[in-house]
Order: structure tokens, then C-alpha cells, then sequence
């Protein structure tokens, strides 16, 4: 069983809750405790490509996501039959899950935390 799953489902420039999962990611990560990550619903909007946030959306949270392998975070899931999948223009550091492999994900863990 996976330690701690990280679901980020607020868009990243409405509030700082995306940011702040993100942040506990790296924590985690830092200590050497096993995190994976999944995203879905206005948190998707963080894996387009060619982001350009104005000063009051805040930073790009975009440019976390090149980092995330040097903390071994390498597990960043979203489920296959979202829009953003058939959108093209996205991160190419997520798995994509089928729609049953997606709810069976969250019993994978001992922890889940959502943003």
C-alpha cells in the first residue's frame, strides 16, 4: 500500500489550496516519505502548456510540475476520460487512468489529502 496520495481539485489561481497541496507534496517528498499525486476538475488547468499568469493570479504553478522528479515524485495521475486529455497542449508527466483504475486509486493509500 502507497503512503500518501495528494488530490489537487482547485483551480490554482482562485485560491492558494493548489498551491498549498503542492507545497505538501514536496514536504513530504523532502523527508523521504512516498507521495504521488492526482489531478482533476479546475486543478487541471495547472498541466496546460504555455501558461501566463498575471501578478494578481499569483506564481506559475506551472513550473513546479519539471521539478517534481527531483523529489521522486513520478506518479502524477489524471483520468483518461477528461476534456484535457482530448486538449492536447498539457505536461507530459501524467498517467492516465481509465475511469474504473481512477476510484479504485484512492483505496491505494493510507493517507489521502484534497486541495
Amino acid at each position: 500500500m502507497n503512503n500518501t496520495l495528494i488530490h489537487l481539485s482547485s483551480s490554482p489561481y482562485s485560491s492558494l489550496a493548489c498551491k498549498e497541496g503542492l507545497d505538501l507534496a514536496l514536504v513530504l517528498a523532502t523527508f523521504e516519505q512516498p507521495v504521488d499525486l492526482c489531478l482533476s476538475g479546475a486543478a487541471l488547468a495547472l498541466l496546460y502548456d504555455n501558461q501566463a499568469p498575471n501578478k494578481t493570479d499569483g506564481k506559475q504553478l506551472h513550473k513546479l510540475l519539471d521539478g517534481l522528479e527531483f523529489y521522486d515524485i513520478e506518479n502524477i495521475y489524471v483520468e483518461k476520460n477528461s476534456e484535457l486529455m482530448r486538449a492536447g497542449n498539457i505536461w507530459s508527466g501524467t498517467k492516465a487512468l481509465d475511469s474504473d483504475d481512477w476510484h479504485a486509486l484512492f483505496s491505494q493509500y493510507q493517507h489521502v489529502f484534497r486541495f
